[in-house]
């Protein structure tokens, strides 16, 4: 009788032993899970694949309403965001005969952005707001009047030099300049950027500026 009991109490301290080790087994995995999401989770952003040491600057472009410019310092290298209505897409269009580089051929820019309005997404336009060449700084201006040039040559509003005059469309493109001027003029810099499903921006850092 007595060696029943003892053999009873055996059985039941290997079950709670077994217990135990699977719980701790349990909670061992448990752990090793919450780990490896926080390290996807915490690597990547908006389900992209825009890892945070790859990227220069990240920015809501959903914060911009239609027609609004932000030139966003960063680093030392300006940028310049610009949401783009339906109106300034169809005079980029309009405008082809006044610029020095209409198709952007001498200009740089991705592959993504090789097209008239110089952009991933039509109505979002990122640029570095400085001279291609010169550094100097782009402002961007609103108003739209009489280019000087010949009275059919239009400018919409875009982007200028204050110290050259020089003028770009909003899609960063160099108007051509009056006189004989021979100086070397491009279109502004587009960087590689990339977009996400949700309208964040991510333009990459200067070691991934490389182009396709």
């Amino acid at each position: 009788m007595s060696s029943d009991k003892f053999s009873q109490s055996d059985d039941q301290l290997v079950t709670i032993k077994r217990r135990k080790n699977l719980l701790i087994l349990f909670l061992f995995l448990f752990v090793i899970v919450i780990i490896f999401m926080w390290t996807v989770f915490s690597g990547y952003s908006d389900s992209s694949t825009v890892k945070k040491k790859d990227y220069l600057l990240r920015f809501n472009l959903a914060e911009l309403v239609p027609g609004e410019v932000r030139i966003i310092q960063h680093k030392g290298l300006p940028v310049v965001v610009m949401h783009r209505e339906q109106q300034d897409l169809k005079q980029l269009l309009a405008i082809r005969s006044g610029l020095m580089d209409p198709d952007s051929n001498k200009s740089a820019q991705p592959t993504f952005a090789k097209n008239y309005h110089r952009s991933l997404k039509p109505e979002y336009f990122i640029a570095y707001a400085v001279n291609p060449l010169s550094g100097a700084d782009i402002n961007y201006r609103l108003e739209s009047y009489q280019h000087n040039l010949k009275k059919e040559r239009l400018w919409y509003g875009g982007f200028s030099e204050k110290r050259t005059g020089y003028l770009y469309d909003k899609a960063g493109r160099i108007y051509k300049q009056n006189g004989s001027d021979n100086t070397p003029r491009y279109n502004l810099y587009i960087p590689n950027y990339k977009v996400t499903a949700n309208n964040q921006l991510y333009v990459y850092t200067l070691k991934e500026l490389d182009f396709d």
